[in-house]
């Protein structure tokens, strides 16, 4: 009887355990992700942009309508024309367990229309579920956004009853409707408390894990890192050298000007005696005259007589010096420009290609290109590789053949380098560079993250970013990957401002502005729209500080401004514009103290070089689809795991994208590890792995075929004293061999876990595992990190030379929902432990750079400044955040850079400081 009672506890025992981590199971779809999706459709576009034929097509990212409405959840969504009662696209998922699944529909509710589709979930051997959605309103008739746009975005659910397993889940129109059918996203959930109401995500176990975690990490996590700085030496204070950011002819930063508004052969270049002596750029002729009056010969024109300004003219190459077609001789603008570049031999300049045409110059063009080219600093591409075009046919030719995303890379380089290269020829009539991609300076918003390997590999000698405020724009992400590409390369960095959020831009000139009832439906530019200036502020802080060699300006013309009130406000006399007074007091505080030092960053990402995959895409597929494949290479596993390793490394990216996108909510996120990552890329060429022995930790992410020399890389890091993390299903190719990763036994089937010590298990979602055969690994070296329920372990510490793997075997790090599993933050965490000079406790986003004489920490505080892309709102001083700095390294005084009044005290190598709502706080910290 006794054996009885014990056997029945111990049942009771378990089936509260298998409760406890038992989890709601929920499946996240993307629409643009939908397998069939052919060219595009806009529901708010012009009557033939509308219209399919049997298919769905693109909708995004979206213009004033989607935006003003908080965004597309991931960028993009997809539309079926009004017309069309036979769009259908589909997708495989894997259920992952039995059970009633809600399978919510986010799409376009229009204005007293109905927008009928249908959903329909498949699985072998039973009868297919069918949900009709859009008959009827989900949205008030008279909601805003109805009346603005004529539709709004709303939620329909309906109930299904699925098995574990593999489905194909297809999205469809059946009848003809009045309005075009738009769909944003499908959720299947067992979480029976989700009641989504903007872009709301189920429950996630990794989540539950970080966002504790906001307000800081708890400091008795156990390092997982086999090699950590000795804090109490002055050597392990030091940077290494190839962290040191590149500038032009190491002369420090500089601020590229687009010149070409303001007639320079007229203004600044002339003969004129009360010209205004330096270069600028004002677009408003009424500002500009006033401006001209105002500073005619004077030396002390705020922004203008900074020197580190670099006059940027628009052209081909160095389309400033080109010539008369006639004589062949220099054009006036080029001899007046050469003479301005005598009598200023320390002034560098720059061009800006974006859709010029190009002029060919001539040998007396290329004669003083010449004379002056080590003082070129490049030429501009915003949101382009280059401005060059290869002929979709002769792509697709090249590309057919390929069958990863390194044979694909492989096969479309060779054509854009040599369209490249045609450009330039017609423009010099030869080829004068062994290089021609050498001076191209590539500044992708949407995308960067792919074109930075690249364009480094192609010879750029600088790499750039056009920032913006859009879907996961996350900028500590995006810089991650410019500067580890640019530390990795020894290359410069550029970024490329401008001050645009989505379709809109914020603007103070009347030149491009476009602010009355008929540009309202896209593109709508006024001095209260577009990014604003809380998010110009802390890009201007942020970039200067993460290590941007230079700076570029999409405008550039809008720094002065005459405001002025309908009634009793009058005009204003001429003065700087919000923008203008940002740059102005940006040159001063940078001309001041010039140091600012180098980001310490040490726990690497490490992806392929070819890994194709950027957040928030024009097109879903590896490569923003510049392989003209646009059925191929769609959005997989490997993508999913680059996006949740990124998304937790950044937490609460992934909370930020649940609220409607504001200014800075996606772009300025207040990370819970802080912006401590470089990302870092694996070359066939291991000779380009220069910098990967310079981190400590090291977190491969996403898939990467291994050559056989890139595995003895890895192998040879980790046994020199790197920590690396690897998953199972990761990596392939002749090299992963050289890894020796851990024997593991059959694939198997989980929910919950326990990690480390823990006496309890915790909860996850229903995952796929391999348990790792600790005992095949010598004695000592092996120890479990995280466990089943059940006790088998699936990720383990293993010490290999003077270094240590760690290696998880959950496929990807993903459950079967393709989210991250809950184990991914806690690796994360206890991997970066200690390996910082200085922390920081607060939700702010933060850096931390080595200057010569200390340490710069930048504190960015997005909230309470909650800007919508038309408008602005007031500060929310009750969002002002109270932060500690703590230092492991002796410090003994502390300045606020930005507001050196303020009194800070330094208390057991601890600041305390609030940071403001939408402000930035730069301590200087010695």
């Amino acid at each position: 009887m006794a054996h009885k009672t014990t056997w029945i506890a111990l049942l009771a025992v378990s089936a509260f355990i298998a409760h406890r981590t038992a989890a709601q199971e929920s499946i996240w779809i993307e629409a643009e992700h939908l397998e069939g999706v052919r060219g595009t459709c806009w529901p708010m576009g012009r009557p033939d942009m509308r219209r399919t034929n049997g298919h769905f097509g693109l909708s995004g990212p979206g213009w004033a309508a989607e935006w003003t409405q908080g965004g597309e959840s991931g960028f993009l969504s997809i539309a079926a024309g009004a017309d069309d009662d036979r769009a259908e696209v589909k997708r495989g998922v894997d259920v992952p367990r039995d059970g009633v699944y809600r399978v919510f529909a986010r799409y376009a509710d229009w204005r007293e229309a109905a927008e009928p589709f249908e959903i329909t979930i498949e699985q072998a051997g039973r009868e297919p579920w069918k949900g009709a959605y859009g008959a009827r309103p989900v949205i008030e008739e008279d909601n805003e956004m109805k009346l603005y746009w004529g539709w709004a975005f709303g939620w329909a659910e309906r109930e299904a009853e699925l098995a574990q397993g593999p489905a194909v889940v297809r999205l469809a129109t059946r009848t003809k409707a009045p309005r075009p059918r738009q769909i944003d996203l499908i959720v299947l959930t067992t979480d029976t408390e989700y009641h989504p109401r903007i872009k709301d995500r189920p429950h996630s176990h990794a989540w539950k894990v970080l966002d504790p975690w906001r307000a800081g990490i708890p400091r008795d996590l156990e390092p997982l890192a086999r090699r950590r700085p000795d804090w109490n030496s002055a050597a392990s204070r030091e940077l290494p050298e190839s962290w040191k950011l590149e500038t032009f002819r190491d002369r420090g930063f500089l601020y590229l000007w687009n010149v070409s508004h303001t007639a320079p052969l007229d203004t600044w270049l002339s003969d004129k005696p009360n010209r205004v002596r330096v270069p600028y750029n004002i677009a408003d002729a009424e500002v500009r005259s006033e401006f001209e009056a105002k500073y005619a010969g004077r030396d002390d024109v705020p922004i203008f007589s900074d020197r580190r300004i670099v006059p940027t003219f628009h052209g081909v190459g160095p389309g400033v010096f080109a010539t008369d077609p006639t004589t062949g001789e220099l054009g006036e603008l080029g001899k007046r420009f050469s003479r301005w570049l005598d009598e200023n031999p320390d002034r560098p300049f720059a061009m800006m290609m974006n859709y010029h045409p190009g002029v060919p110059i001539g040998e007396a063009g290329i004669a003083a290109f010449k004379k002056y080219r080590d003082r070129y600093v490049g030429s501009i591409a915003g949101e382009s590789l280059g401005y060059f075009h290869v002929d979709d046919a002769a792509m697709r030719g090249a590309t057919d053949a390929a069958r990863s995303r390194r044979q694909l890379l492989d096969a479309f380089a060779p054509l854009m380098l040599a369209k490249n290269a045609e450009k330039y020829r017609a423009v010099f009539g030869r080829d004068i560079d062994s290089n021609p991609y050498e001076d191209v300076i590539s500044c992708l918003s949407v995308g960067n993250t792919v074109g930075t390997p690249i364009c480094a590999d192609w010879g750029a000698r600088t790499i750039g970013y056009e920032s913006s405020a859009a879907t996961s724009s996350v900028l500590g992400m995006r810089w991650a990957f410019l500067r580890g590409a640019a530390r990795q390369r020894g290359v410069m960095t550029a970024t490329y401002r401008s001050c645009n959020f989505g379709d809109s831009s914020t603007i103070f000139s009347d030149t491009q502005s476009y602010h009355g009832p008929k540009n309202i439906l896209d593109n709508y530019y006024s001095v209260f729209s577009g990014a604003g200036m809380t998010w110009y502020k802390f890009d201007i802080w942020y970039q200067y500080m993460a290590g941007a060699s230079m700076f570029y300006h999409e405008q550039g013309f809008d720094e002065y401004w005459k405001p002025g009130g309908t009634t009793a406000a009058g005009v204003h006399e001429v003065e700087l514009s919000p923008k203008g007074k940002l740059v102005d007091r940006f040159l001063r505080v940078t001309a001041a103290e010039p140091d600012r030092g180098h980001p310490v960053t040490p726990v690497a990402i490490l992806v392929d070089h070819a890994h194709g995959w950027e957040p928030a895409p024009f097109w879903p597929n590896a490569f923003k689809n510049w392989h003209a494949h646009p059925d191929r290479f769609g959005y997989g596993l490997h993508e999913k795991m680059l996006e949740q390793v990124f998304w937790t490394a950044f937490h609460p990216i992934g909370r930020e994208s649940e609220r409607p996108i504001t200014g800075t909510n996606e772009v300025f996120v207040r990370g819970v590890f802080g912006d401590i990552f470089d990302v870092i890329f694996a070359y066939p060429d291991v000779p380009k792995w220069r910098t990967i022995d310079t981190y400590p930790v090291v977190i491969v992410a996403g898939e990467i075929e291994l050559m056989e020399a890139e595995g003895a890389r890895l192998a040879q890091y980790v046994d020199r004293g790197g920590t690396l993390l690897v998953t199972e299903s990761q990596l392939s190719g002749p090299g992963a061999a050289a890894l020796r990763l851990p024997a593991t036994k059959a694939v198997q089937t989980g929910s919950g876990y326990r990690w480390l010590d823990a006496a309890a298990p915790a909860p996850s979602q229903t995952y796929h595992y391999h348990e790792i055969d600790l005992a095949s690994e010598p004695a000592g070296t092996a120890r479990p990190l995280a466990t089943t329920v059940d006790g088998r372990p699936f990720c383990a510490a293993i010490d290999r030379g003077a270094g240590r793997l760690i290696y998880l075997g959950i496929p990807r790090g993903l459950g079967v929902d393709a989210s991250a599993h809950p184990v991914l933050p806690w690796l994360i965490a206890h991997l970066s432990r200690d390996l910082m000079p200085i922390d920081v406790t607060g939700e702010v986003e933060w850096l931390v750079n080595r200057s010569a004489d200390g340490w710069l920490v930048t504190l960015i505080n997005p909230a309470g400044q909650d800007k919508p892309q038309h408008g602005i709102t007031p500060t929310d001083y009750r969002e002002n955040r109270r932060v500690e700095i703590v230092a492991r390294v002796p410090i003994r005084s502390a300045r606020d850079r930005l507001l050196p009044d303020d009194s800070l005290a330094v208390a057991s190598n601890t600041v305390r400081l609030e940071v403001p709502a939408g402000g930035v706080r730069i301590i200087d910290v010695r």
